[in-house]
């Protein structure tokens, strides 16, 4: 990690970004760095409290806030050197923060967030700050329909929600490879009248699971 700079860490869900930070508080520790770590206060997918849980429920402590410029006035923002954002698509004021943090306040920051949503579109900020960094990591899960290794590089939504933001854990989202998404993406070709999920159980002589 370099003092005064951008680190974004991205991926789909469950490709180990908590993780990631993990790591990064480590080596800072070791520094001596004071750390400041920040999350959305609307993720409370395994915990109500103010603390990052990774899915295998490591523990990270944490500020639970729902924009970041409310800590520019606080001690513990002024005396910290790292400054970890996590859930940073959530943010509203990411580009204004990392403005200021960075390029100002000489601040080493380290941005963790979904680089797409489950319909691949720009997520938050994300996009945005992307030129302002020093460098991108790509993290990727595995796909849980391969079931063979290959990397999972989109978070596949399997509930009914429209809205882009939808927090939800493993029973909601499911990571995976391109091949996977578009199939599970794609229009059902079964000329019945009631789309068909996959395999499909349908009687009629073309089944979905045949035609993908």
């Amino acid at each position: 990690m370099l003092e005064m700079s951008l680190e974004l860490i991205l991926g789909p869900m469950f490709s180990g970004k908590s993780s990631a930070i993990l790591s990064r508080i480590k080596r800072a520790q070791v520094l001596g760095w004071p750390t400041l770590v920040l999350t959305n206060s609307m993720d409370n997918r395994y915990s109500n409290s103010s603390e990052i849980v990774t899915h295998n429920l490591q523990r990270i402590a944490a500020v639970s806030l729902s924009k970041l410029v409310e800590t520019f006035s606080t001690d513990r923002y002024v005396e910290a050197k790292l400054i970890v954002v996590e859930e940073a698509q959530f943010f509203p004021d990411l580009k204004d923060f990392i403005l200021q943090a960075v390029d100002i306040d000489a601040k080493t920051v380290v941005v963790v967030g979904l680089d797409g949503d489950s319909e691949r579109r720009p997520f938050g900020q994300i996009g945005e700050i992307l030129p302002l960094a020093d460098s991108v990591e790509k993290l990727t899960a595995l796909c849980t329909r391969c079931r063979n290794w290959t990397p999972a590089i989109f978070s596949y939504r399997k509930t009914d929600e429209d809205t882009q933001i939808a927090v939800g854990n493993d029973s909601m989202y499911e990571p995976l490879c391109r091949k996977h998404y578009l199939e599970v993406n794609q229009p059902c070709p079964c000329p019945c009248p009631n789309p068909c999920p996959t395999p499909c159980p349908c009687p009629c002589p073309n089944p979905c699971d045949e035609n993908n």
